[in-house]
């Protein structure tokens, strides 16, 4: 993802929390001229945009000294190359998982969860592309990436990798690669969000249909909370209980699809925060209580806050299983405000966040970080890979018995342009 997104990327030392400005560049307006018209210049302008460098990516591992006798190549092999790749991977999902922020209304996006099929993949794609048509988006530099199950469907649609139609000689068909497509560079990632099975919920159904922008209350008979994640089966969408009576639900938003009498309503159940109150900033380890064996997974939303103005949602960028009732995660970015002492959380719906965007929607900023003084007996440099600066610090420990090798990145991720990213359902 870093190759496909805006990159701000200097070799500058920075510390974690420093503040980066990069840059919108804002348009022009047509005028129009005769023989006798004096020119009026227009200011060239640009938005800025600055972007904390509030995400430390780190790996650390430790070298035994029986291993000493490898090769270095070997070395890099067994243990730097993979702990490269981890960061790597921890940088993709925090720039994927910022699908969040551009969920907006219902219009901003398109396809509904768990429906994408290789019947409708097409019709998916094309909505897309009128939305960043409509909104202006540039016709150069748009991206589509997809989820594992979503390439899967497009794979299975015919007009994709026939040869006669595509007419790239039959390389799509053969590396099972779908190349550009309908105005987009086409990539498959692991790290996009999606939720197959697994996450604990309870399954309700309506009293009565309702039709498409239905905006009242859904008659429902309810045993959750105002702040869990819903979804309406035919509406397909990552909803939220905004209010709720015994009888009664009214969402988040209005429908984007009409929904039928006794449709099923998946209601995802809540979790908790730990008994430890995390300030607004913190960016570290988070252990949430859950119904058992109900574990929360890499790419599901989760949510604080049960009301428009106090909610704010997270992607699950690393998720690790502590107990049946507990997992601790990592967040796509640092919390906006002060997550208290056992406060819900909402874990969000089964389903997958596909990117349909141009370059401009999303900024990522890289900044490598100072180098220690060699006199303390630490080697260090900084490693230039793919335009992004990786500091590699090794150094023996006595107590630990190995040389104890870091590899870390500081980066900061921002939201540019709202209209140049399509979240695209399925």
């Amino acid at each position: 993802m870093a190759n496909l997104v805006h990159r701000d990327f200097e070799n500058e030392i920075a510390r974690f929390g420093d503040v980066v400005n990069t840059r919108k560049p804002g348009e022009f307006k047509i005028r129009r001229k005769t023989n006798s018209t004096t020119l009026t210049q227009q200011d060239a302008s640009a938005t800025n945009v600055p972007v904390p460098l509030d995400q430390w990516f780190y790996s650390s591992f430790v070298i035994r000294d029986g291993e000493g006798s490898k090769s270095f190549q070997e070395l890099t092999d067994i243990y730097l190359r993979p702990a490269m790749l981890t960061i790597a991977r921890g940088v993709d999902r925090a720039l994927l998982g910022r699908v969040h922020a551009y969920l907006g209304a219902p219009a901003a996006r398109v396809g509904r969860l768990g429906a994408l099929t290789y019947s409708n993949a097409k019709d998916y794609v094309l909505d897309a592309r009128e939305r960043l048509n409509v909104n202006k988006a540039p016709l150069e530099g748009r991206r589509l990436v997809m989820a594992p199950a979503a390439e899967t469907a497009m794979l299975k649609t015919d007009m994709f990798v026939k040869a006669n139609e595509r007419g790239d000689g039959g390389t799509a068909l053969e590396n099972a690669t779908l190349g550009r497509i309908l105005g987009f560079d086409t990539f498959m990632c692991q790290n996009v969000n999606s939720v197959l099975t697994g996450t604990e919920n309870e399954a309700l159904a309506l009293t009565e249909p309702h039709a498409a922008e239905f905006a009242g209350a859904l008659e429902i008979v309810v045993t959750g909370f105002a702040g869990e994640f819903v979804n309406v089966a035919g509406n397909d969408q990552p909803t939220w209980m905004l209010d709720k009576t015994s009888g009664a639900v009214v969402l988040n938003e209005p429908l984007k699809y009409a929904v039928l009498d006794n449709a099923v309503v998946t209601r995802y159940k809540k979790c908790a925060n730990e008994a430890t109150e995390r300030a607004a900033g913190y960016s570290e380890v988070m252990t949430l209580t859950h119904g058992a064996n109900k574990n929360l997974q890499v790419g599901q939303l989760l949510a604080f806050g049960a009301t428009l103005v106090a909610r704010h949602t997270y992607t699950i960028i690393e998720a690790e299983v502590v107990d049946t009732t507990h997992t601790k995660v990592y967040l796509d970015r640092p919390l906006a405000i002060t997550v208290g002492s056992a406060a819900e959380a909402y874990p969000g719906p089964v389903g997958s966040m596909n990117l349909a965007f141009h370059r401009d929607a999303l900024a990522l900023v890289t900044r490598p970080l100072a180098l220690p003084d060699t006199r303390m007996g630490v080697m260090s440099a900084v490693v230039p890979h793919n335009g992004i600066g990786m500091r590699v610090l090794m150094q023996y420990d006595i107590n630990v018995g190995g040389t104890v090798v870091n590899c870390d990145i500081l980066a900061g991720v921002a939201v540019l342009d709202s209209g140049l990213l399509i979240p695209v359902l399925g």
